[in-house]
Protein backbone atom coordinates (compact mmCIF):
# COMPACT_ATOMS: atom_id res chain seq x y z
CA UNK A 1 0.00 0.00 0.00
CA UNK A 2 1.32 3.78 -1.09
CA UNK A 3 0.87 6.65 1.01
CA UNK A 4 1.67 10.07 0.84
CA UNK A 5 1.56 12.75 3.85
CA UNK A 6 1.65 16.50 3.50
CA UNK A 7 2.14 19.16 6.40
CA UNK A 8 -0.97 20.38 7.72
CA UNK A 9 -0.24 22.76 10.14
CA UNK A 10 2.99 23.84 11.72
CA UNK A 11 3.05 25.32 15.29
CA UNK A 12 6.18 26.90 17.81
CA UNK A 13 6.33 25.66 21.04
CA UNK A 14 8.41 27.72 23.53
CA UNK A 15 9.02 25.28 26.64
CA UNK A 16 9.41 27.19 29.92
CA UNK A 17 10.83 26.31 33.13
CA UNK A 18 8.01 26.82 35.57
CA UNK A 19 9.80 26.03 38.78
CA UNK A 20 9.24 23.29 40.84
CA UNK A 21 6.15 21.45 42.17
CA UNK A 22 5.38 19.83 45.40
CA UNK A 23 7.07 16.46 45.35
CA UNK A 24 10.26 18.15 43.63
CA UNK A 25 9.29 17.39 39.69
CA UNK A 26 10.66 20.01 37.37
CA UNK A 27 6.97 21.79 36.07
CA UNK A 28 7.19 23.47 32.61
CA UNK A 29 4.44 26.38 31.03
CA UNK A 30 4.21 25.87 27.30
CA UNK A 31 3.67 28.96 25.22
CA UNK A 32 2.01 28.15 21.83
CA UNK A 33 2.62 30.05 18.49
CA UNK A 34 0.14 28.56 15.75
CA UNK A 35 -0.17 29.33 11.96
CA UNK A 36 3.81 28.97 11.09
CA UNK A 37 4.11 28.29 7.66
CA UNK A 38 4.75 24.91 7.28
CA UNK A 39 7.24 25.63 4.85
CA UNK A 40 9.49 27.59 7.02
CA UNK A 41 12.72 26.59 7.50
CA UNK A 42 13.82 25.39 11.01
CA UNK A 43 16.58 27.87 11.03
CA UNK A 44 14.57 30.61 10.57
CA UNK A 45 11.80 29.16 13.10
CA UNK A 46 14.27 29.12 15.71
CA UNK A 47 15.33 32.46 14.56
CA UNK A 48 12.15 33.63 15.73
CA UNK A 49 11.80 31.76 18.82
CA UNK A 50 15.45 33.42 19.70
CA UNK A 51 13.55 36.97 19.66
CA UNK A 52 10.26 35.75 21.21
CA UNK A 53 12.48 34.28 24.78
CA UNK A 54 13.54 38.14 24.71
CA UNK A 55 10.13 38.85 26.05
CA UNK A 56 9.76 35.89 28.14
CA UNK A 57 10.46 36.25 31.95
CA UNK A 58 10.77 32.23 32.44
CA UNK A 59 14.10 30.54 31.31
CA UNK A 60 13.89 28.32 28.46
CA UNK A 61 14.48 24.80 28.43
CA UNK A 62 13.43 23.83 24.77
CA UNK A 63 12.31 25.35 21.14
CA UNK A 64 9.93 22.63 19.02
CA UNK A 65 8.53 22.84 16.05
CA UNK A 66 5.35 20.88 16.10
CA UNK A 67 4.12 19.51 12.43
CA UNK A 68 0.48 18.37 11.97
CA UNK A 69 1.14 15.48 8.84
CA UNK A 70 -2.15 14.20 6.95
CA UNK A 71 -1.65 10.64 5.74
CA UNK A 72 -3.38 10.09 2.83
CA UNK A 73 -3.50 6.57 0.55
CA UNK A 74 -2.62 6.33 -2.68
Amino acid sequence: MAVSSNIVSTDLVLVMDNGIGASGQQLFKNRSFKKVKPEAANEDIYAVAQDLLGLQDKTNVAVQRRDIVEIINL
